[in-house]
């Protein structure tokens, strides 16, 4: 494949994705405070057409939607891992270029990898863009909770220290599912706490409540797939399915001058 006909396909793929995110926008105007809003996200699939080694048309294909088998295709004559990379690459310069037009600097992306090859020896690893979302701007809210992270946290060299300042669209949770007491299936949108105006104002009453001044505030950032621990044994026993969350929190502890933990808890 030329250079000209991937660069074509990354702007054809990208143009999907600013439609769909578009076209949820407009509905949600449309039916302010009739509905909930929905969420303003694009879903990318990266996988190979047939799935199975030895089919002879088999192809990489791009699709847009979670669900694979009824995701439509946005590209499906990538015949190489290098073409693949080259037009996720056009893509994702587009969506980079579409952060700075008016009404999409809260564009965010969160990536995902596609594996391919029979074994640990020829394995590759394919990054994309799976969830492309337009998220509302951060809530005034989080704002004050972030200012005062940022203002209180212990930055430094430390372990477990608060090496950069808490940003914009990092802390959220979504849904997951799985079996055997395992999530492995992100299928829940991604809600972020720069939306949620009445948790972060709860936070951030706890957080002046209960440290001093005096007191240490340590910050960490971190992720987990998060399953109630009753959900999971009765999963891992009868061997059924199970459900979670998969969440990006930011871990906070504060300490007295001599040390003693008093207070700890995750934001997300």
């Amino acid at each position: 494949m030329d250079i000209k006909t991937r660069e074509t396909l990354g702007k054809k793929i990208f143009n999907a994705i600013k439609k769909e995110i578009t076209g949820i926008k407009k509905w949600n105007k449309e039916n302010t405070g009739k509905y909930s809003p929905r969420v303003q996200v694009a879903d990318l699939q990266v996988g190979m057409k047939h799935g199975w080694t030895g089919a002879k048309d088999d192809c990489y294909q791009i699709r847009l939607g979670y669900q694979w088998y009824d995701a439509p295709v946005l590209a499906d004559n990538l015949t190489t891992l290098y073409d693949l990379k080259e037009v996720i690459g056009e893509v994702v310069k587009h969506i980079n270029a579409q952060k700075k037009v008016k009404g999409w600097s809260t564009l965010n992306v969160a990536y995902d990898t596609a594996e391919f090859g029979s074994n640990l020896w020829n394995r590759t690893e394919v990054k994309y863009p799976a969830k492309i979302t337009l998220c509302d701007a951060p809530c005034k809210e989080y704002t004050a909770l972030q200012n005062y992270i940022n203002k209180y946290a212990l930055s430094g060299r430390t372990f477990g220290g608060f090496n950069k300042p808490l940003g914009n669209f990092e802390l959220f949770c979504s849904a997951m599912g799985g079996k055997r007491g395992r999530l492995w299936d992100e299928y829940g949108d991604r809600r972020y706490l720069d939306n949620k105006p009445k948790k972060c104002a709860d936070y951030l009453e706890i957080l002046r409540k209960e440290r001093g001044s005096k007191d240490t505030m340590l910050c960490e950032r971190g992720t987990e797939d998060y399953i109630d621990p009753v959900d999971k044994a009765y999963s891992e026993r009868h061997e059924i399915e199970c459900e979670g969350e998969k969440r990006s929190y930011l871990k906070i502890t504060i300490k007295t001058p001599a040390g003693k933990v008093k207070y700890e808890t995750k934001l997300y």
